[in-house]
């Protein structure tokens, strides 16, 4: 059965939605030639305002679908949207693109999966997208026309060149079928931190969110839910979100949250319940996630109204009590104020809480309780003690463990009261980053920068997290933690640092879920970070940041796979995934040539 390639997509209707020239609500039709075969594309560009398309297939049965799209580099990034007829909400497509940084941890011979990936704006890059029956199936054509922040998708360029159909064999439906989700897969924790919050107009905005994880192994989605105070639906605890034009006061990335509730609300939807109702409809449990964070940096620090603005006196102090940026776990009504929006959170239906301890240090410092404490255990003041006493760590940690025990007793009231099982997920670093950025530190000697020499000392994975007050051993040893996932933060190689977690957990009910990082693996190296975490014993893996893995589809087809543990071995031998991506040369692109010495001389 030979491949379908569908070229040329002026064959997409509404026909009046098509142009050769630029016109509003319009797609533009470019001709083009590639290496192998030409046709027409379709283009739209910033304020186009064009309307979805809809592209027949003509097909039957499964087929593996793969889409090329032009990204034009002196433009930045760009984007795409695509549903299938039966599809519940689009599918956001944008490019593959790599840095030095995502050859961290893959060895020498993998590289060679990261340089094929580059590619330019004379050529066309193609990328796997799914297996799907596409039977009375057409492809839907979108693109975000709306901004929402500064560098949007509404200002990005969108563009598809072409749609390859592969049918399948019997014995590869089967194959497709032996890849679907098993409850033994289940094994992938995703997290949404918050970079996805822009141009949410409708259900559908909110349904692509979870789109990508339909027939996946990831079991629990972290989601943002508390940066800070600021929270992501109407708190009767929280911080309450703005209705001012102040520039200076946003809830992530510049986008103006109250705006998006308002405009979801003006459709009668609950953003928050819609969010949980879409994890459950499949079958993936979700989490509210809190980052312990103050207010953001200077100029954008104004929180008004806020609990840390009300209670200066519950901040974290320096050692000349001057207030550090940070609530302190150090105070009651601190630990009570984040313990209650989680609890507030879980009545929307949530499935357990997840805590990141890799950002937003320091949780407690030199506050008068630890002032006092440490005077009590040792007879001495800790402000005139070198930073890096161990003693000052360990009094640190008896708060944020009592932290953990509190958060521990209202989830299992919360469990009690709901009557079904809740459970706990905490992110923890692995690398004394600290020690980085500490006076008089060579960088060099360090093996988490690039170019640095020596190994890690091992000793200090669990004394990265003590720094900063995070008893790990006591955590898992008290039954706080549910689920472990440490965060490589400036390790390249997890092999090379997790094995103390790994002991540390064994015979315990506390599952290991080691971030897979980098985040931008092609599946050569996915499946090779993958099989490495397996092996050193981890449980599971941790996909931090999955927004931004997702719309990387011809890798995102490989990582949710990841669960099929045992499969791996076979997979990397195979060399599966090899050809979810490559490069098409445009020998023409509208009336130039594609000739790299010529196409765009112009600087």
């Amino acid at each position: 059965m030979k491949d379908e390639i569908i070229s040329d997509l002026s064959k997409c209707q509404p026909a009046h939605c098509l142009d050769r020239d630029y016109r509003h609500g319009t797609w533009r039709l470019i001709d083009y030639e590639t290496e192998e075969f030409d046709g027409t594309m379709i283009y739209s560009g910033p304020g186009m305002n064009s309307e979805p398309l809809t592209l027949p297939l003509n097909c039957e049965g499964y087929h593996a679908i793969y889409v090329g799209v032009h990204y034009p580099g002196q433009f930045g990034d760009a984007h795409v949207r695509l549903r299938l007829t039966d599809d519940p909400a689009y599918t956001l497509v944008r490019a593959e693109t790599q840095s030095g940084k995502d050859l961290n941890g893959i060895p020498p011979e993998l590289r060679w999966s990261h340089t094929t990936k580059a590619f330019s704006d004379y050529q066309v890059s193609e990328a796997f997208w799914k297996v799907a029956n596409l039977t009375g199936a057409d492809l839907i054509i979108s693109r975000f026309n709306e901004g929402g922040r500064g560098g949007s998708y509404g200002e990005m360029y969108s563009s598809l060149v072409y749609v390859r159909l592969v049918p399948l064999s019997e014995a590869e439906i089967n194959e497709y079928r032996q890849e679907l989700p098993r409850r033994d897969t289940k094994r992938l924790v995703a997290m949404n931190d918050a970079g996805i919050f822009s141009e949410l107009c409708t259900k559908e905005d909110i349904w692509a969110q979870f789109e990508p994880y339909r027939d996946s192994d990831v079991d629990i989605m972290l989601w943002a839910t508390f940066k800070g105070e600021n929270c992501t639906y109407r708190s009767r605890l929280g911080r309450t979100l703005t209705d001012s034009n102040n520039p200076f006061d946003r809830f992530a990335a510049h986008e103006r949250w109250d705006v998006t509730l308002e405009r979801l609300e003006e459709q009668g939807i609950d953003f928050m319940a819609e969010v949980v109702q879409a994890a459950h409809a499949l079958g993936i449990r979700i989490f509210p996630s809190l980052r312990l964070q103050g207010p953001k940096a200077v100029p954008l620090e104004m929180e008004k109204g806020s609990f840390y603005e009300r209670h200066p006196e519950f901040r974290c102090k320096d050692k000349h009590g001057r207030g550090i940026a940070h609530l302190s776990l150090a105070f009651p009504e601190v630990r009570h104020l984040w313990i209650s929006l989680l609890c507030e959170a879980l009545e929307y239906g949530f499935d357990g809480v997840h805590v990141i301890f890799c950002r937003s240090q320091p949780f407690v410092l030199y506050e008068a309780p630890v002032i006092q404490r440490f005077r009590q255990e040792y007879g001495e003041d800790p402000r005139e003690c070198p930073d890096d006493d161990p003693r000052f760590w360990r009094i640190l940690a008896t708060f944020v463990t009592q932290f953990a025990r509190e958060l521990r007793a209202a989830v299992d009231a919360m469990s009690k009261r709901m009557g079904r099982q809740l459970e706990i997920a905490y992110n923890i670093t692995s690398t004394m980053e600290s020690r980085l950025r500490a006076p008089g530190t060579d960088s060099a000697s360090r093996p988490e920068v690039a170019g640095g020499t020596g190994k890690y000392n091992l000793g200090e994975v669990m004394q990265s997290n003590m720094v900063w007050g995070i008893d790990v051993e006591a955590l898992v040893k008290e039954g706080l933690v549910d689920y472990l996932m440490p965060h490589p933060t400036f390790a390249t190689n997890a092999a090379e640092w997790i094995q103390p977690m790994v002991e540390l957990v064994k015979d315990t009910p506390v599952q290991l879920y080691p971030d897979l990082y980098p985040r931008r693996q092609p599946p050569a190296a996915s499946l090779y970070s993958a099989q490495t975490l397996y092996k050193l014993g981890c449980d599971g893996l941790t996909l931090w940041d999955t927004y931004s893995r997702v719309f990387r589809i011809s890798e995102w087809a490989m990582m949710k796979r990841l669960g099929h543990r045992e499969a791996l071995k076979d997979w990397r031998e195979g060399s599966k995934g090899d050809d979810y991506f490559r490069v098409l040369n445009f020998k023409w692109i509208g009336d130039r040539s594609g000739d790299p010495r010529y196409y765009q001389t112009n600087g």
